[in-house]
């Protein structure tokens, strides 16, 4: 009698169907917005540290009951293959671990009952572009085209059920509509290569166009406008989960770029074009900062600071340079994120979050505020902020090539700080705060959560190098 064969299942269809009845879930319950992104969130946690601990090694996954699950089974849509690898495994995590804070800080205000299935969406997306690995032509010459339909996605998201104007959400999908051309350009041209390798002229114009792509991908000056916008017209929610699942994506489609066409970073003028765009995205944050009058907006003036120190860290080749860019990308997550729940708390007692609608707000919401304050100031690396180690080994590599960089950085920097004294100042001014105004313990809970988050980060930056080295597999 022969023995009964195991059954094999791949495991990317289960995941993509998981997250579909997620979403489909979040939709059909969205009476209950806050119970529907809390346990959203347990799950996507859950997923997430699962996903990080796979051991590729061993791609078969035995479930009871004789049946196994293959991890590493290619997904085969038209053409098109996705596939779990080591490589993209860490990626993953990552994205699931950003829709899991999203939906925790989803559940703080609980405003968009739509919310919740939006994120479940852009994470079904955003997955299927770090899973791809085939397609009729290289999957680096269609991200772009992924990244149109994504940010045309987002925008609803930004929405946020509020009635406003979209025209901030709108602008984000000009970055990536400006580079698909280019993709399709440099695409043809990397095509041409192999008919006659001797011909430098064909890298050099490849490498090019790809090159250009990618740096209007990262949407520096002057394309970032739409990220500040969005920072004060859609929920801090909203505009955290789109920001980071946009800028990990283009970080991650750099990163094979670089290590599939070397030849973009030596034959062009790559660190040339981002190092001057870099520069003008980070002193355009700081110096926009200080007349800023939303503290939505001065959050997102301080983010694009620290995008513009990311882009200028890019510019180095090599492994040290991708290392301090997950580096500052790790400690902008946590600014982020604590910047946000501050955000969140004052915009549903306040009802605004202009700053003058903030005077002595700081004396009846200390915690909340508190969470503002230091994550705005940890994404232009204040000291004992979790930014601050990023920023400073930043600040120290780019002196090593020119102490002007650097000083330019540390002025604009101070431009940031103002703007937030300036937003401390009217928080915890003598004027007495409405006496109906209170923070409320769930508020109180979750200010004090990410504030003892950022300071162990700030006194011990050395807890994520083991999570720094596992995801720097991701990017070669």
């Amino acid at each position: 009698m022969n023995p009964i064969e195991p059954v094999g299942l791949p495991f990317l269809p289960l995941l993509f169907v998981f997250f579909i009845a997620a979403a489909s879930a979040s939709f059909l319950l969205s009476a209950w917005p806050r119970l529907v992104a809390i346990v959203g969130a347990g799950a996507a946690a859950l997923l997430a540290a699962w996903i990080w601990s796979l051991n590729m090694s061993l791609p078969i996954w035995i479930l009871p009951f004789g049946v196994n699950v293959d991890l590493e089974a290619p997904l085969a849509l038209s053409g098109y293959f996705l596939q779990l690898r080591a490589a993209n495994t860490p990626v993953l995590a990552a994205y699931l671990l950003l829709a899991a804070l999203a939906l925790l800080l989803g559940a703080l205000h609980a405003h968009d009952a739509l919310f919740p299935a939006q994120v479940w969406l852009l994470l079904t997306g955003y997955s299927a572009l770090a899973l791809l690995v085939n397609a009729p032509t290289t999957p680096i010459v269609i991200a772009p085209v992924l990244f149109v339909m994504l940010t045309a996605l987002s925008i609803y998201v930004l929405h946020g059920g509020r009635q406003k104007e979209a025209s901030a959400g709108l602008r984000l999908l000009t970055p990536p509509v400006l580079a698909t051309p280019l993709f399709f350009a440099g695409g043809w041209w990397l095509e041409q290569i192999p008919l006659n390798p001797q011909d430098l002229a064909l890298m050099q114009t490849a490498g090019t166009l790809i090159g250009l792509g990618i740096l209007i991908l990262l949407t520096p000056f002057p394309l970032h406008g739409a990220w500040s916008a969005s920072s004060e017209s859609s929920p801090p929610a909203a505009a955290l989960l789109v920001a980071l699942f946009y800028q990990l994506g283009v970080l991650y489609l750099a990163a094979q770029a670089l290590n599939l066409y070397p030849f973009i970073f030596r034959q062009t003028d790559w660190s040339v074009w981002m190092s001057a765009l870099g520069l003008l995205t980070a002193i355009w944050g700081g110096v926009a900062a200080i007349g800023a009058t939303h503290a939505g907006r001065l959050w997102g003036y301080a983010a694009i600071h620290d995008w513009g120190l990311i882009i200028l860290a890019m510019t180095a080749p090599g492994l040290q340079s991708w290392t301090l860019v997950l580096f500052l990308f790790a400690l902008r997550i946590i600014s982020m994120m604590t910047g946000a729940v501050g955000l969140i708390a004052l915009e549903r007692q306040v009802g605004s979050l202009e700053m003058q609608r903030l005077r002595a707000v700081g004396l009846r919401m200390p915690w909340s505020s508190a969470a503002v304050l230091l994550g705005g100031l940890g994404l232009v690396g204040f000291p004992l902020t979790a930014g601050f180690a990023g920023h400073w080994a930043a600040l120290q590599s780019l002196a090593l090539f020119d102490w002007r960089l650097a000083m330019a950085i540390l002025l604009a920097a101070v431009g940031a700080i103002l703007g937030f004294v300036r937003l401390a100042r009217l928080m915890f001014g003598m004027q007495d705060a409405p006496l109906t105004m209170r923070e409320s313990a769930l508020n109180v809970g979750t200010a004090l959560g990410a504030l003892i988050v950022t300071l162990i980060v700030a006194t011990s930056p050395q807890l994520l190098s083991a999570l720094l080295e596992r995801i720097l597999t991701a990017f070669g």
